[in-house]
C-alpha cells in the first residue's frame, strides 16, 4: 500500500477536479488547488493519518483505469461472451482493454450471471466500464476518505457516471476477487 500526502492532492487528483479544470503546474496553482479540494471535501482535511492506497490505485492513472475497466469486464463476462463480431472486438480492444477480450470471455465468470448494478451497462463504453469498475473497487474500501481519494484519481465524468451505477449486494470478497483477477490480467499481480 502506498500513502498519499494530503498536500499533494493537486498532483493525485485528475485535473478535471481542480478549480479551473486544468493541471496545476506552478507551486501557487498547486496550493490553490489543494485548498479548493480540501474545502470541497472536508473529510480529507479531517483525516487523522495518511491513508494507504491499494496497489492498483497507485499505478499510473491510465493503468489504474484499465484495471477498473477489466474489473467491470470480468463482472460482466457473460455479456462479453456475446461480443463476437470483428468490429465489436476491435471497439472493445481500443476502448476497454487491448488483447484481453478472449481471456475475459474464457474466464469461468462467463458461466455465471452478470453482476447486477441496477443499470444496463454498455460494455463497449470506456467511461461506463471505468465507472462500473470504480464502483466495484469502492466496495472493497471502508474508509470514506480513501473512497474520495479513489474518485479524485479518475476524471470527473467517471465519478458522475458511477453515481448511476449500484453494486447491490455484491460481497466484499467477490469485489476483491474481481479486482485481483483484473489486476493480474492487466499485467500486475494480485492486490
Amino acid at each position: 500500500m502506498t500513502r498519499v500526502a494530503i498536500l499533494a492532492l493537486s498532483k493525485w487528483a485528475h485535473f478535471s477536479w481542480l478549480p479551473r479544470g486544468e493541471r496545476a503546474l506552478t507551486e501557487r496553482a498547486q496550493v490553490d488547488a489543494n485548498a479548493d479540494l480540501l474545502a470541497r471535501f472536508p473529510r480529507l482535511a479531517a483525516m487523522q493519518t495518511t491513508p494507504a492506497m491499494p496497489s492498483f490505485a497507485t499505478m499510473p492513472r491510465p493503468a489504474c483505469a484499465k484495471v477498473l475497466r477489466v474489473t467491470a469486464a470480468l463482472a460482466h463476462a457473460r455479456s462479453l461472451r456475446r461480443v463476437i463480431s470483428a468490429s465489436a472486438q476491435q471497439i472493445f480492444s481500443a476502448r476497454i482493454a487491448s488483447n484481453l477480450l478472449h481471456a475475459i470471455q474464457r474466464d469461468v465468470r462467463g458461466e455465471q450471471e452478470d453482476t447486477d448494478q441496477n443499470v444496463t451497462l454498455n460494455v463497449l463504453d470506456r467511461v461506463s466500464m471505468t465507472a462500473a469498475g470504480l464502483r466495484v473497487a469502492l466496495r472493497t474500501i471502508d474508509d470514506p476518505a480513501l473512497r474520495i481519494l479513489m474518485e479524485l484519481r479518475l476524471p470527473r465524468p467517471v465519478a458522475q457516471c458511477m453515481g448511476n451505477i449500484g453494486v447491490c449486494d455484491m460481497r466484499v470478497e467477490t469485489a476483491h476477487d474481481l479486482l485481483d483477477a483484473a489486476y493480474a490480467l492487466a499485467g500486475g499481480e494480485a492486490c
